[in-house]
């Protein structure tokens, strides 16, 4: 009963999370908070002509209507009293009060979430790092979170499918307003592997001051931002400069110094964010490298591998093979040997050759 009414006050009172979460705790629940007259608002700390109005905006509003309409949707809410709450959020300085949520990936799951975030008019080199760093990560068990915007943010949800990897979008709207609309598709996906999150209630269009509101919960579910192509003023660095805020990493893909869209990783690069090259630099300043012992691609590090990831490598030997090959030698699935190259690439003992053929690096066979 109690999540109608945090259903309620998301519709009636779409900004001001850090208010209304101490106004309930004044009140002592969200319905008692609903039910309030004005008076009773403004002895609470509301500001008077805040309460006046928002009096309208609750009689306009009917909270098993809106839990009806949630339902529809085949979404649900996560609020801040719950215990599916994304602990990452809670320590923000301005946590939403409510996640409209879909699919069923829970932010209890120990696995590490990284932001892959960039320019919508991202160049197809940007398009192409963003999907192959955010599929390396996702091979490595890491989930991509992002904004489900053109360019950069599209292309590192994509990423983390093509390894078959849980990915997190956060959206500027209402969950069932898809903006762009190209991305309709790609949303319903992403839903079935992963999770779609917006702190707006159904219904809302995709303002343009949403988007730096929705900037701070994709660095505050994340660990660790990294940029893909920015302009010098850009919502990516809007995000990145929110992730220090927050205390998470930031780290910085490099581009070419005549790109405009290179300017923004480029400067974050010169005050000290981590260069990224590929996912074993994302690994290594999370300090999840102990997971991935052996990055020498030396004797010792071969003798650290894990068996399947020795049947690949010997599978290579000294020739170049498809991941098609590679999977008709091992017997291994698909998803098995996109995930033990990612592995072995991280490490150093292979590369993806142009045409999507993989040679190894070790020769101490």
């Amino acid at each position: 009963m109690e999540h109608l009414y945090w259903l309620a006050w998301a519709a009636a009172w779409p900004v001001g999370a850090r208010r209304f979460l101490s106004l309930v705790e004044r009140l002592g629940s969200a319905k008692r908070a609903w039910e309030a007259g004005e008076r009773d608002l403004v002895a609470a700390g509301l500001d008077p002509a805040l309460a006046a109005e928002l009096a309208p905006r609750r009689a306009g509003l009917d909270p098993v209507a809106e839990h009806e309409r949630l339902r529809a949707l085949g979404a649900r809410l996560i609020t801040w009293i719950d215990e599916g709450y994304p602990e990452s959020l809670r320590h923000i300085y301005d946590p939403p009060a409510v996640l409209f949520v879909l699919g069923e990936f829970d932010f209890r799951e120990t696995a590490a979430r990284v932001a892959v975030v960039g320019s919508r008019k991202a160049t197809p080199y940007g398009r192409a790092t963003a999907r192959k760093l955010a599929a390396d990560l996702g091979s490595c068990g890491l989930v991509i979170v992002s904004g489900m915007a053109r360019g950069v943010d599209a292309a590192a949800h994509q990423g983390a499918l093509d390894a078959g990897a849980p990915t997190v979008a956060v959206l500027g709207s209402g969950l069932d307003v898809v903006y762009p609309r190209e991305n309709a598709r790609l949303m319903e996906i992403i839903a079935a592997a992963g999770l779609v999150v917006s702190e707006f209630s159904l219904g809302s269009e995709p303002a343009a001051w949403h988007f730096p509101s929705r900037n701070r919960i994709i660095s505050g579910l994340s660990r660790a931002v990294v940029v893909v192509e920015a302009a010098e003023r850009s919502g990516a660095l809007i995000t990145a400069g929110l992730a220090l805020e927050q205390g998470r990493d930031v780290m910085a893909v490099p581009g070419n110094v005549n790109n405009a869209y290179s300017r923004g990783p480029n400067r974050l690069i010169k005050q000290g964010a981590r260069l990224v090259e590929n996912a074993g630099d994302v690994i290594d300043e999370l300090g999840l490298n102990v997971l991935f012992p052996g990055f020498e691609s030396g004797e010792a590090g071969v003798a650290q591998l894990g068996k399947e990831e020795r049947l690949v490598l010997d599978c290579l030997g000294g020739e170049s093979l498809s991941d098609q090959a590679l999977i008709e030698l091992t017997g291994f699935s698909a998803s098995r040997v996109a995930s033990v190259l990612a592995y072995l690439e991280i490490k150093g003992f292979v590369r993806r050759a142009p045409g999507g053929l993989y040679y190894s690096l070790y020769h101490g066979r």
